[in-house]
């Protein structure tokens, strides 16, 4: 009887506080890793998680690394961006950017442009330019707080100056929209250049495209051809089409048909679908 009585206890006890649970995993928690991963690299991972726990913001990142690839541990954007905002509050600039990137994009499915936006300006403050990029961005759109145009461009100007391609452009379509003050598209073609010779195709191409608007008085064909051209070779789908258009038709070039057949096909083969139509219709 005394036994039966226990048992019955034990039971009702059990089922009241529905038995132990177990302690919720955080991204500190020590990892575990899937099946299958080999022995050197989850003990690189432990080493991370330890170093971590200790605040040490390199290794915070790295952890975060692995749960943001899924190296190791399952998959988690989550733990990842909560291990980059670790690494972020000890002053690591790149972590900064990365937690910024995912609240950005969103995590699990919901974003956070206030904590991106944010993310970005300590990022920058931290010398990560890409953040100073980032930043520019959300000001000029108005992405997570109030848009401010002028702070915006001057964020831009001073990442292009060191040497920023993407800044540079970013720079460029706001001196030819007038962005934060009024329209200079002499200013912005001189920029767009700028961004075109550190590497940004799509500053070739806008500058190209200014070129030839008329906007600032008759249209320079042949620099834009030469702007067209830079664009192409970097696979800028849409330089390819715009140069196949000025072989088309004789453009700052002698007509050249064949020419404008090859530049539609590498536009089209770079995932442009108006170069595959245009080359079709030249058949």
């Amino acid at each position: 009887m005394r036994v039966w009585m226990a048992l019955l206890l034990l039971c009702v006890t059990t089922s009241a506080f529905g038995g132990k649970k177990s302690k919720e995993r955080t991204a500190l928690s020590r990892p575990k890793f899937a099946r299958g991963a080999p022995p050197q690299l989850k003990q690189q991972i432990s080493t991370y998680w330890s170093q971590c726990t200790q605040n040490d913001s390199e290794a915070c990142m790295l952890f975060g690394d692995a749960y943001a690839a899924g190296k190791a541990v399952v998959k988690s954007q989550r733990f990842a961006v909560d291990l980059y905002a670790k690494a972020c509050e000890g002053d690591l600039a790149a972590a900064c950017y990365k937690a910024g990137m995912r609240h950005y994009k969103g995590i699990d499915g919901a974003e956070s442009k206030a904590s991106a936006r944010l993310l970005f300006e300590k990022a920058c403050a931290l010398q990560e330019i890409r953040g100073c990029n980032n930043q520019a961005m959300m000001l000029m759109a108005g992405d997570g707080g109030e848009a401010d145009a002028p702070r915006a461009k001057a964020i831009y100007k001073d990442a292009c100056e060191r040497a920023h391609a993407q800044a540079c452009v970013e720079l460029g379509i706001a001196f030819e929209s007038g962005a934060g003050g009024e329209p200079d598209l002499k200013r912005a073609l001189r920029i767009f250049g700028t961004g075109c010779d550190l590497g940004a195709s799509d500053g070739c191409y806008r500058g190209a495209a200014l070129a030839i608007s008329g906007r600032m008085g008759p249209q320079d064909f042949v620099t834009a051809l030469g702007w067209f051209e830079r664009g192409c070779d970097d696979r800028h789908a849409s330089s390819c089409k715009a140069l196949g258009m000025m072989y088309e038709k004789g453009l700052g070039v002698r007509m050249n048909v064949e020419t404008a057949v090859e530049m539609y096909e590498k536009g089209c083969k770079l995932g442009l679908k108006s170069a595959c139509l245009k080359k079709q219709r030249m058949y």
